[in-house]
């Protein structure tokens, strides 16, 4: 009975604690609609967004990869990813005096934080993924 006891008490006070996995954080810069630089205190790193790839600012090899897999030329991918970064920074913008949150899922091999971005109650990769003209994208 005692060993019972131990293991409800143990159950009610962990689960409520691994449940909550977000962290907050401070958005300091938005690279681009799928990438963002972070702070907790004063450590910086970057955030990739899970779930979804956004298409590319610049003439990168990755936006020569979309180009190709997307049939766009080189041009319409980097207007795109203008347009994914602009939209991110808008619902940034609208929503900074809100609480925001990072859901962590782990680490890439590039030691980037991979996770999930909260504005409060808003989950960015989904607001992104279904407004932002991102893409679904499995690590």
């Amino acid at each position: 009975m005692k060993n019972l006891l131990v293991c409800i008490l143990l159950l009610v006070f962990t689960i409520p604690v691994l449940g909550n996995t977000k962290i907050p954080i401070q958005i300091t810069n938005i690279s681009d609609g799928d990438t963002v630089k972070a702070k907790i205190d004063k450590n910086e790193f970057k955030i990739r967004l899970v779930g979804i790839d956004c298409y590319e600012t610049c003439k990168i090899h990755r936006a020569y990869k979309q180009a190709y897999e997307n049939k766009l030329n080189i041009d319409d991918v980097m207007r795109n990813g203008k347009l994914s970064k602009h939209y991110l920074q808008n619902l940034y913008e609208i929503n900074k005096n809100k609480n925001i949150y990072l859901e962590f899922k782990g680490v890439d091999v590039y030691g980037r934080v991979l996770g999930v971005l909260y504005f409060d109650r808003i989950n960015v990769n989904e607001e992104m993924k279904n407004h932002g003209g991102c893409m679904l994208y499995e690590f």
